[in-house]
């Protein structure tokens, strides 16, 4: 039976505008042991004002077919479909991600869904789910004329959210879900991220490998990273900081943090074809990249094995 992950490697960080950083990065993965990447959307300057620059384009295809991997690409963080102020250009951005990744030859495309202040979410819940299927359909339908799908992930409780001024449904990877269902479109999955599912359950109190289970159906991708799932409620300024404490969204390697991958690896019957990104901050690359590259190889095979 063909194996339901096919592809495990990093992320790429952002580029910065400097696209000689690239090859050497991708050699490097390739060089360990990597069967896939994901291209950072941001900082290539391939995409400026949601337009497309050809020879920024084109010199990205090239160094991207330079390299045996399997490319996914993380669009803006930014864009959000359930913002109604900005309807029109987060639906661009959304379309032109998408547009960048056919190009060069990205198959799924990381976006993030949608959030909007928790007022908003008491008094209109209902209401932003449809707009959300609204904005989103189109995005969808664009995504199966080019050929690529997308990978919708739940996101983590970040600074915006332990602040009280935004929230998301997809902090619950149950209701991931069922935003999923409603939409039911072939060009569209989940992203699972497992360290944001973590910190969710932390957060809401839901048991983590039940919701993610409840995701399975629908994840094709999925973001590989460890955290204690304890929010960032104080004061911090260094990055490092967060590690040393071990709170908030840690993208630290297996081990660091308190999720139960083998368990949660048995109970995840995914996608035939998904793909696992590994993304750990970069003081991790530097001591931890080679054990968390087998620690994802070690999660993949369990999920191949129990599927099998």
């Amino acid at each position: 039976m063909t194996d339901r992950i096919i592809a495990t490697g990093f992320n790429t960080g952002g580029a910065e505008g400097d696209l000689t950083r690239l090859p050497a990065r991708l050699a490097h993965m390739e060089e360990i042991g990597c069967t896939g990447a994901e291209i950072t959307a941001v900082g290539l300057d391939a995409v400026i004002a949601c337009r497309l620059i050809p020879d920024r384009v084109a010199a990205l295809r090239q160094i991207m077919a330079a390299h045996d991997l399997a490319y996914s690409m993380h669009a803006p963080i930014a864009i959000n479909l359930m913002d109604e102020d900005h309807a029109g250009l987060m639906q661009r951005a959304a379309i032109v991600s998408l547009e960048l990744a056919a190009e060069v030859g990205a198959k799924a495309v990381v976006i993030h869904p949608g959030r909007v202040h928790p007022k908003d979410w008491v008094d209109c819940q209902a209401q932003l789910y449809q707009f959300e299927l609204e904005q989103l359909g189109p995005v969808a339908d664009r995504a199966a004329a080019l050929g690529v799908q997308i990978a919708y992930e739940n996101i983590s409780p970040n600074r915006r959210v332990i602040a009280g001024e935004e929230t998301s449904y997809s902090l619950d990877p149950r209701l991931l879900a069922q935003q999923l269902d409603r939409l039911n479109h072939d060009a569209v999955m989940a992203c699972l991220d497992i360290s944001h599912a973590q910190q969710g359950a932390v957060l809401w109190g839901f048991d983590m490998i039940g919701a993610c289970a409840a995701l399975a159906p629908w994840i094709g991708h999925i973001h590989f990273s460890d955290s204690t799932g304890l929010p960032s409620t104080f004061p911090w300024t260094h990055e490092g900081e967060r590690h040393f404490f071990g709170v908030g969204d840690m993208h630290a390697p297996a081990g660091f943090g308190a999720v139960d991958f083998e368990a949660l690896a048995a109970r995840l019957p995914v996608r035939q074809g998904t793909r696992v990104v590994i993304e750990i901050k970069r003081n991790f690359l530097a001591h931890a990249e080679a054990q968390t590259l087998r620690a994802a190889q070690g999660f993949s095979q369990i999920v191949n094995e129990v599927q099998a």
